[in-house]
């Protein structure tokens, strides 16, 4: 039996490698980051009212949604990684970590790192559509309109973006001291709403896998 061609060979291996390789890196950035987030509550948790430990589940939910996007992604998509692709789940350890700094200690720089991590989270989306727009004739599992036509969730991570680095910036102008609780259950709540958004998206690629009308 003749075997193939070079090239498809490094294709296929690539392809084959991109949901483990991903997930694994994936998987060790949020361990990473869990770990920190633990031992700086492990440390002064003593000392936590509603507003610290509300700021310390929306660190831990965002983590869980991060794992969460990547898992629904790389299941559902194959495309062959680039640069970008390599840098985004660092990109995501730095600001994630940054948030982790300054839990239980200062609301305003903890915005800040909330605010870039769901930036991140715009960027990381932007270059999921890129890259499976890039790779539509090769990947037909999934079709085109299913896997990029969730405009809301892109939405909803802008909005959450705007709240947390407005919300930094504007931190003393805006008297957010004396509000600490109204802004500790408005970051909670986005994080609820983008996790929660995901499912109606999943579920739709669910029932596509399971030979079920999804409405494309």
């Amino acid at each position: 039996m003749e075997s193939p061609p070079g090239p498809e060979r490094v294709s296929r291996r690539l392809r084959e490698q991109f949901a483990p390789a991903y997930l694994a890196i994936t998987e060790l950035v949020q361990v990473l980051v869990l770990d920190a987030l633990i031992a700086r509550v492990e440390g002064d948790y003593t000392e936590y009212g509603a507003v610290e430990w509300l700021v310390a589940a929306a660190t831990f939910l965002v983590c869980v949604d991060i794992w969460h996007e990547y898992l629904m992604t790389v299941l559902s998509h194959v495309w062959l990684p680039g640069l970008l692709d390599s840098l985004v789940p660092f990109a995501f350890l730095v600001t994630e970590l940054l948030m982790v700094h300054f839990v239980g200690e200062d609301l305003r720089g903890w915005l800040l790192g909330y605010g870039l991590v769901a930036l991140m989270g715009v960027a990381a989306w932007a270059q999921r559509n890129l890259r499976i727009r890039q790779f539509a004739d090769e990947e037909r599992d999934v079709p085109l309109a299913l896997a990029t036509r969730h405009w809301y969730r892109a939405a909803l991570a802008v909005g959450v973006t705007a709240f947390g680095l407005l919300g930094w910036l504007l931190y003393d102008a805006l008297g957010l001291e004396s509000a600490r609780l109204a802004v500790a259950v408005a970051a909670l709540a986005g994080v609820v709403v983008i996790i929660a958004s995901s499912v109606p998206m999943w579920n739709e690629i669910l029932r596509y896998a399971r030979g079920r009308s999804t409405g494309t």
